[in-house]
């Protein structure tokens, strides 16, 4: 795992691109876009890498990952469209999703300009929903061959939760994001509960003989907050109070600022406590990608 260091940092997000349909409008998204979106605004050098139709959602999604500054493998697809997820929101915040299937980000290839991002990247971040379909979970497969630090979003949609794929990627991981209703789910395939301990220790053992960098793992508990395992222990952080105004893209967000702290070898509280702040400010904004400046945020931000 890199360290604090002069030059920028490089992470490459691997996954769905598609357009989020709201009852308040249309916006682009999906989890991997808005990590990269975050992570380039905390300062690294972040890539996608996602495929899009023959359409003008296509070309629209295009545009605005380059305005957003992220560095996009953005590959076309000539037969299948630009994805698109229909979200209902709740009363508190919280959004469910009906994905077009198949769509393009189901057809990920793995090229030359793919096998490059990943190579010079210091760290992969990728999830689960992009594996619903054999073309793009091969072409993950092999960028997790080339990967040196890999960071799994565990982030499980209906219908497309698929345990071989999610025990598949958690012996593949290093470092493990999930919420309290996914610690649950994955749990039982592992064949233990949803304690955070109980699941550490059979992530930890899935793991073993696989990877060599010690199991980071995270664990978001919505308005209770968040644990990280990380050098060797548990860390809690309270949630920050906000008023919701939606949760969409609150949890890349968290993921973004938790990721480039550690990476830049803040120590696992401060980093924490700095994803948590990030997180609720997004949670307390329309949009997943809402304009903000770390510093304001944050304070002592790095």
């Amino acid at each position: 795992m890199a360290s604090a260091r002069a030059t920028p940092l490089s992470v490459v997000c691997f996954g769905e691109i598609l357009w989020d349909v709201l009852p308040r409008g249309t916006f682009l998204g999906g989890a991997p876009l808005n990590v990269a979106a975050h992570l380039t605004r905390l300062g690294l050098n972040a890539g996608l890498v996602s495929r899009v139709g023959p359409d003008e959602r296509g070309l629209a999604a295009m545009a605005l990952v380059r305005k957003l500054g992220v560095d996009s493998s953005l590959q076309q697809d000539y037969a299948l469209p630009t994805g698109e997820a229909r979200a209902v929101l709740a009363a508190d915040g919280s959004a469910s999703y009906e994905f077009e299937t198949p769509a393009s980000w189901d057809a990920i290839e793995f090229d030359d300009e793919v096998r490059n991002a990943v190579q010079s990247a210091d760290a992969l971040v990728f999830g689960s929903l992009a594996q619903r379909d054999a073309r793009s979970r091969e072409a993950l497969r092999q960028c997790l061959a080339l990967a040196d630090y890999r960071v799994f979003d565990v982030n499980l949609r209906q219908p497309h939760h698929d345990a071989r794929v999610v025990l598949e990627s958690l012996r593949e991981a290093d470092f493990v994001k999930l919420n309290e209703e996914e610690c649950i789910i994955v749990g039982a395939w592992l064949g233990t509960s949803g304690d955070p301990d109980a699941l550490r220790i059979a992530i930890e053992r899935l793991r073993a003989g696989h990877r060599t960098y010690p199991l980071q793992l995270c664990i978001t508990r919505g308005g209770d907050g968040a644990l990280l395992w990380a050098d060797g222990r548990w860390h809690s952080q309270p949630a920050v109070p906000v008023k919701v105004v939606d949760t969409v893209g609150a949890g890349d967000s968290f993921l973004a600022m938790l990721l480039a702290q550690r990476l830049r070898g803040v120590a696992p509280a401060l980093a924490l406590q700095r994803a948590a702040a990030l997180g609720s400010f997004v949670a307390s904004r329309a949009g997943a990608v809402p304009d903000y400046d770390p510093r304001q945020l944050v304070p002592d931000f790095a």
